[in-house]
């Protein structure tokens, strides 16, 4: 499912007096609040859904694919996301 799909989907949840713009715009205020939050605080939890956190990568040397030679990765972020157990027991 991707984005347009999923507003279409919440719009025909919130009901008939929604509209796809405001069901995509409730959409990024969610998403852009989940952001903000994890960048702040590192960590969103969701009971029952799931948790939202920073991962650290460590610097590390890998190999070049090209040539084999060894190149310096540096320490980087990223967004990792962890589903709750309840969200698959349906």
């Amino acid at each position: 499912m991707n984005k347009t799909q999923f507003i279409r989907e919440l719009q025909r949840e919130l009901g008939k007096d929604v509209t796809s713009r405001q069901a995509e715009h409730a959409l990024n205020a969610v998403l852009d609040t989940i952001a903000q939050s994890v960048r702040r605080r590192s960590l969103v939890k969701f009971r029952g859904f799931g948790t939202f956190r920073v991962k650290r990568r460590r610097a590390r040397i890998v190999r070049h694919p090209e040539n084999g030679g060894r190149l310096l990765v540096h320490e980087s972020k990223t967004m990792k996301f962890h589903p709750s157990s309840l969200l698959w027991k349906e």
